[in-house]
């Protein structure tokens, strides 16, 4: 059985509004609420059970997190300067309250961030930064689960503190997690045990610029999870994300009934598809010193105290930090003397 499959060859490609009549790639008019997500094989893609990318309003009013194709890339982007650099941190990972946690439950995250095939881009082949995050689930000097805030990495630091690049500005991203016993041979692998800090809970491995070869032979690798028990808690699709205005127009070339997903810099809430009306219609704010989402009429000192009832208790969602820049990445070397 595999566990982990990067599959760049089925991409979710953007959200369509209901059509009068069916086309290709378009859903015609259901009476379903809400945008269909589409798939570049036309198919409609059950958002449900879907991990995916929403961010975090910068606006107090109106809905706490926005699906990715109400988001306007930050950045322009130009012929100029088509590029993209990204750097990524986990800031919380909080576990749903209805997932059973034991002394020895684990979970490996796996990130791939690159560029996207359809990229206005022709100078570099497709690449991925791709990273496996090992997270201790339980605390064991607390002998309890591990809080949210305690389970957060630096991506940026696991590639040596280079940045994603993204040439061209289109991006593909895509997260699986899964939750398994702790095998012996996964603490060597991720390097728990090789800090001098005891209470270590996440680890994370590193690789970037790699081709989708490469990550076929990680995630081989990480397949004889196989024999520790795994259930996935969360897995989604890759998206395909315009980190640029220059990129998001030059993908849907002004087509309205298109809207690509995009990402900008700020905080990234990760969640089901299923759970997102209960995030965005909650008037939330994200506490990265708890690192919970928390509703905007709990007071600070309720939350100190614990004196309140958590409507997010139950969800499994992860917060990130996206930090970009624009640029223009020189594939040229000068070899002469």
């Amino acid at each position: 059985m595999s566990i982990f499959g990067f599959s760049p060859s089925d991409v979710i490609t953007s959200y369509s509004e209901p059509a009068e009549k069916s086309v290709r790639g378009v859903d015609s008019a259901n009476g379903q609420a809400g945008p269909k997500l589409l798939s570049d094989s036309g198919k409609g893609v059950d958002l449900a059970d879907q991990f995916l990318v929403f961010q975090l309003s910068s606006r107090v009013d109106g809905p706490t997190i926005l699906e990715a194709s109400q988001i306007e890339p930050k950045i322009d982007g130009s012929p100029e300067e088509p590029d993209v650099l990204a750097a990524l941190e986990l800031l919380s990972f909080h576990v749903g309250s209805e997932e059973d946690i034991e002394g020895d439950t684990c979970a490996t995250m796996r990130v791939n961030f690159g560029k996207d095939e359809s990229s206005l881009d022709s100078r570099f082949d497709t690449v991925f930064w791709s990273i496996a995050a090992g997270l201790k689930l339980y605390d064991q000097a607390k002998s309890g689960r591990s809080e949210s805030k305690d389970l957060k990495g630096n991506f940026h630091r696991a590639f040596g503190n280079r940045p994603i690049e993204i040439p061209g500005g289109l991006g593909r991203l895509s997260f699986e997690v899964v939750e398994h016993k702790e095998p012996k041979w996964w603490n060597t692998l991720l390097g728990f045990g090789q800090s001098s800090t005891a209470k270590q809970l996440v680890s994370l491995l590193g690789f970037p610029a790699i081709t989708t070869a490469a990550i076929a032979v990680v995630d081989e690798l990480l397949d004889r999870l196989t024999n520790s028990s795994p259930k996935i808690l969360f897995r989604s699709l890759p998206m395909r994300l315009a980190l640029s205005k220059h990129a998001r127009d030059g993908f849907t070339g002004g087509n309205p009934r298109l809207k690509i997903g995009a990402m900008s810099s700020g905080l990234c809430v990760l969640a089901r598809g299923r759970d997102f009306n209960a995030i965005a219609d909650a008037n939330a704010f994200f506490y990265p010193t708890y690192g919970r989402l928390v509703p905007a009429e709990i007071s600070e000192a309720d939350l100190v105290a614990g004196k309140f009832v958590d409507p997010f208790k139950a969800l499994t969602y992860a917060v990130f930090r996206v930090g970009m820049k624009g640029t223009k990445i020189d594939p040229t070397f000068n070899f002469s003397a």
